[in-house]
């Protein structure tokens, strides 16, 4: 008859979802980030790195959230009050709590006010690292500083096969950054990031990274 099966059947049937819900069981979601737990305090030789705090948002908006040249490579638009500055601090508050997101501002070892900030989005075996400085300290070798400590973190984990990073295409100061800092180039992403302060459409992307030697 239609619609029937024999007992065999039905028993294959059977196995074939208990297997199922097993390996479901087991095997957690490929988008799943991993929870990291990073130290909320780096040092390099002239900056300190710390978490990002609300009460940061003045200090950030004025050293580069509100300057088009500093955030021209960026993938938010530039801030126009520094209200937008502490909403962004909000969510990065949040973010960290999850171990999902975390954001360290960069703040001299002789001042007291942060000057750029390193934030690291953890996925499901890696890390991508974006970063910003403010213009007045561009050029001093400051940012590779900071990529390298964060990058030195991740890479002494062993959940994490891979950090990386991507720059605009034509962007060959940020590319000198990543390259000095420990990454490699790996290629170029064809229209795959959105510069809202350059352009409406996607945009090319070179990227770079370490990877973790292995078998693969």
């Amino acid at each position: 008859m239609h619609g029937c099966k024999s007992r065999r059947e039905e028993g294959h049937g059977r196995a074939r979802r208990q297997q199922a819900q097993v390996l479901a069981c087991a095997a957690p979601p490929l988008d799943l980030p991993m929870p990291m737990h990073p130290p909320e305090h780096l040092e390099t030789e002239r900056l300190i790195l710390r978490r990002a705090h609300l009460d940061d948002a003045p200090a950030l908006f004025q050293a580069y959230a509100n300057d088009p040249q500093a955030t021209r490579y960026l993938s938010w638009r530039t801030h126009e009050s520094v209200n937008q500055t502490a909403e962004f601090l909000e969510g990065v508050d949040a973010s960290w709590d999850s171990g999902q997101e975390h954001v360290w501002v960069l703040v001299p070892a002789d001042e007291a006010e942060p000057i750029g900030a390193v934030g690291a989005t953890t996925d499901m075996h890696g890390v991508e690292i974006g970063y910003v400085l403010g213009r007045d300290f561009w050029g001093r070798g400051l940012m590779v500083e900071a990529v390298r400590a964060v990058l030195s973190w991740f890479a002494e984990q062993p959940s994490v096969y891979r950090v990386w990073a991507y720059c605009a295409v034509n962007h060959e100061r940020s590319a000198q950054v990543l390259l000095r800092a420990g990454m490699t180039y790996e290629g170029t992403l064809r229209r795959w990031v959105l510069l809202p302060n350059i352009a409406d459409e996607p945009c090319d992307a070179r990227v770079f990274s370490w990877i973790r030697t292995g078998t693969c």
